[in-house]
């Protein structure tokens, strides 16, 4: 509905009735799942690579301040802000490092819409479609502000989890 919503157009229940209808004319199932598999075939390197990267960071930080400081390995644990940088940095790297299946998965999810008239009828298509319009970097259309949201959500994640596992006691 996002992408349908245009100066002049629709609103309210009249777009949610237009949308409904369209999708039901286009298969109900298949517009409700488009860019699932991208969704999916992404998720997976994306959380490897970023909580990969959180733990060695963290590890490798906590055994920095160990032999720089002779601390024993919990006092030698980042704090909060730089646990915070390191989850903003490792989430920025599997964010990034994915980004290019993300904008392909919008894509599709996206296709044929007001804002989005071009269509597409699978993952290669829509690769092709791009690279040949955009060229390579036109799969990293948007990263900047993905990144403005993904590092913040993630550091927060990351402190919120760190001092959550030593609430519990459980690191």
């Amino acid at each position: 509905m996002q992408c349908e919503t245009v100066k002049g157009g629709l609103h309210g229940h009249k777009l949610i009735m237009q949308v409904g209808r369209q999708m039901m004319s286009q298969g109900l199932i298949k517009t409700s799942y488009r860019g699932l598999t991208m969704g999916l075939v992404g998720m997976f390197p994306y959380a490897a690579l970023d909580l990969g990267t959180f733990e060695f960071a963290k590890k490798a930080y906590t055994q920095r301040n160990v032999k720089k400081y002779g601390l024993s390995e919990t006092d030698a644990a980042p704090g909060a802000i730089a646990t915070a940088a390191i989850g903003g940095f490792s989430g920025a790297f599997g964010a990034s490092a994915v980004y290019p299946l993300n904008l392909l998965r919008t894509r599709l999810q996206t296709q044929g819409t007001a804002i989005h008239k071009r269509t597409y009828t699978g993952w290669r298509d829509v690769l092709s479609q791009t690279i040949k319009s955009e060229g390579l970097h036109g799969l990293y259309k948007g990263l900047t502000p993905n990144l403005l949201k993904v590092a913040p959500a993630v550091s927060i994640t990351y402190v919120t989890y760190e001092y959550s596992k030593r609430l519990f006691g459980l690191n």
